[in-house]
């Protein structure tokens, strides 16, 4: 059984998404965004949407990060062409978990392709520090980019969930 270490670290991701608002290159938009970074991390870390539930998973897949030592399993079960329901069971930081969570939360009534494209979008956003259309409910994530050490915590989950859709039960 994998344990969430989520709840240890949910404090820490609060600090760390209220920094200060000094400097010269930080805008309202900047403090509106680390302040919904914050508050949807937390909540996702500690109310995870998904987590240990039981979906009898037709698509799963285990990545680790060796580098923070996060673990996550995303599993999907899909019906026909359409994603029915998705969970994830794991140990890893509270961004980790929070993006898990919103992914499980974003994936029922998807598309594996559809999913493919919220993940294209994520990645784009995280990696070129741009804002992009389409990413509503995981517009939390970007404040991430913030942070370039802790963008890998918020793409394992969706690293996984691509592998397991692409390749079914492993």
């Amino acid at each position: 059984m994998i344990n969430n270490k989520a709840g240890d670290q949910s404090t820490a991701a609060a600090s760390a998404g209220s920094g200060s608002a000094t400097g010269p290159n930080i805008t309202d938009e900047d403090i509106a965004l680390a302040n919904l970074y914050r508050d949807a991390v937390v909540n996702h870390a500690v109310n995870a949407v998904g987590y240990r539930q039981n979906i009898n998973p037709s698509h799963c897949h285990e990545l680790y990060n060796p580098l923070c030592g996060d673990k996550v399993e995303m599993q999907f079960r899909l019906a026909g062409e359409m994603i029915e329901a998705a969970a994830f069971d794991g140990e890893a930081c509270a961004i980790c978990m929070a993006s898990a969570s919103m992914l499980c939360e974003a994936a029922p009534g998807m598309t594996p392709r559809q999913l493919q494209e919220q993940n294209e979008l994520l990645v784009a956003a995280l990696k070129d520090k741009q804002s992009r259309p389409g990413l509503d409910s995981l517009q939390a994530l970007l404040a991430v980019r913030r942070y370039p050490s802790r963008v890998r915590c918020a793409l394992l989950p969706w690293e996984a969930a691509m592998k397991a859709l692409a390749s079914g039960q492993e």
